[in-house]
């Protein structure tokens, strides 16, 4: 069996990269501490105010995101800012991945919060070890997107989501005392 040997360059960029990625990994932290210290304290904060079960204002998703473009490049934050219809196709690409960037780096922190929570155990349990609450809102979630994207239905989806949506409420409702 033949040995392999890294070469000082492929050493070197090595160590660059590891170096860099505690340098990112520690920035993360950082960021994540001041979004903490500025009430941004809860997984829900970080999840789209148009889905059930954000925590987020429409104003405060959009300064998240915002912030988010900050730390692209020049080019990219302008690229964001034109209208879609005036760009090429392949702008047009570039335009939709740097916007699911923006969602993808507020995920980074979201995971980064949850486990700090330790709302994910990392015992392998996965969605065992989340809330009986939280396992029934994203269930029900789920209904509702499955019942959008029906393309032929057998049933009235617009009945089922609305009585899905009041579902949810109930999981918001506090129990009081003689209800139990």
């Amino acid at each position: 069996m033949l040995i392999r040997t890294l070469n000082t360059a492929t050493k070197n960029k090595i160590a660059n990269a590891v170096r860099l990625g505690i340098k990112a990994d520690k920035a993360g932290v950082a960021a994540l501490d001041l979004l903490i210290a500025t009430g941004f304290d809860k997984v829900t904060d970080y999840v789209s105010p148009k889905s059930n079960g954000s925590t987020i204002h429409p104003d405060e998703w959009t300064a998240l995101k915002a912030a988010i473009a900050l730390g692209f490049t020049k080019t990219n934050q302008a690229l964001l800012e034109k209208p879609t219809k005036s760009l090429t196709e392949t702008q047009k690409s570039d335009k939709r991945y740097w916007q699911q960037q923006l969602g993808a780096r507020i995920g980074d922190f979201k995971a980064q919060l949850s486990k700090r929570l330790n709302v994910d155990k990392s015992d392998g349990a996965g969605s065992r070890n989340r809330p009986l609450d939280q396992r029934v809102r994203d269930n029900l979630n789920d209904v509702i997107k499955v019942c959008q994207s029906a393309e032929e239905p057998s049933f009235d989806v617009i009945d089922m989501i609305v009585k899905v949506k009041i579902a949810l409420t109930v999981l918001d409702t506090p129990i009081l005392l003689s209800n139990r």
